[in-house]
């Protein structure tokens, strides 16, 4: 994928999300398909933690800084203690947080590294394309979640 395409489908994953959420009644947000599975409440909140406080935290760094160290993040203790709970509250930080780093992005050289404490060696370029394979991956989780919903209350 080109850079642009790249933006394009951040662009675009951000506003699919806001209307797979709309397709699901407000009260079965939090439904889980299965024990241990998640609901779109909870796909939305993990997003949410992922975009405000690691992809975004990581593209200022690169945007910043030369070359920064980015340390791991433990997303499941940043969703424990993330406030926010409601649907509307999630999807709107998401998707300002998409915003800023589309913002990023846009003005600086995708190349831009930084060193990852796990991964070694990443770039500005990377962490985009992989925000986008993060998005698409639970955006599909909370079709899934939607589909069993569906198919089991009829």
């Amino acid at each position: 994928m080109t850079d642009q395409s790249v933006l394009h489908a951040l662009r675009a994953s951000a506003d699919d999300l806001a209307r797979e959420l709309d397709r699901l009644p407000a009260e079965a947000a939090t439904w889980r398909p299965a024990e241990g599975e998640w609901s779109q409440l909870e796909c939305l909140k993990h997003l949410q933690v992922a975009e405000r406080h690691i992809f975004l935290v990581r593209l200022r760094a690169m945007a910043a800084q030369d070359n920064p160290f980015l340390p791991v993040i433990d997303e499941k203790e940043l969703m424990e203690k993330s406030t926010a709970t409601s649907r509307d509250e999630l999807l709107a930080d998401l998707l300002d947080a998409r915003k800023e780093e589309i913002t990023l992005l846009e003005k600086h050289d995708w190349s831009r590294p930084g060193v990852h404490q796990a991964r070694g060696p990443i770039s500005m370029g990377w962490t985009a394309h992989y925000a986008l394979g993060h998005t698409w991956e639970h955006l599909s989780q909370m079709m899934r979640v939607r589909l069993n919903y569906e198919t089991r209350k009829k």
